[in-house]
């Protein structure tokens, strides 16, 4: 099982309760699609999830000082992408990007590149099938605008995604 939040927005409370609910799904890769904030998220979110869950992310557009975000993220065993990236888990092929840019979300999900394409923003949920590729935005983790904090998991066998809230 794939876990997946964006837009945590140094919540720390939503991160360990997104913990314990991955936990109790059988989470045992992560992903973040941007907007933690502070360095702080992601040593959280490490000591949340524990030591043998893997944890991928990329930047959002609240990031400021994204080198020593970088350095502390490594140092916990947080893996950085950058912008947007790629990378593989349980033989599947999983693009992530902030969001910034709907047309590069849109061109991510068309191009048949990936089996699941991860995105955030918008703060609001998206769970869809662009041809083979499915597409999830868990909308926003913080509950700030929407007042709901929300994530999903992704059965990778299946290619399903279900939406729950923290």
């Amino acid at each position: 099982m794939l876990g997946v939040i964006s837009d945590s927005h140094d919540n720390i409370e939503a991160i360990k309760r997104v913990a314990e609910a991955f936990r109790a799904r059988g989470v045992r890769v992560v992903a973040h699609a941007g907007d933690w904030v502070a360095p702080f998220a992601a040593k959280a979110l490490r000591e949340a999830v524990g030591p043998g869950v893997r944890i991928v992310g990329v930047f959002g557009n609240n990031e400021g000082e994204r080198l020593y975000f970088s350095q502390v993220a490594s140092k916990f065993g947080v893996e950085i992408l950058g912008e947007a990236g790629a990378f593989e888990a349980a033989g599947r092929r999983i693009g992530i990007y902030h969001g910034t840019a709907p047309i590069v979300v849109e061109a991510m999900a068309k191009s048949g590149l990936f089996d699941v394409v991860i995105y955030g923003h918008t703060h609001r949920v998206d769970v869809r099938r662009e041809g083979r590729t499915l597409v999830v935005n868990p909308g926003e983790l913080c509950g700030y605008l929407t007042g709901r904090r929300t994530a999903a998991v992704v059965d990778l066998e299946r290619l399903e995604a279900e939406v729950f809230e923290v």
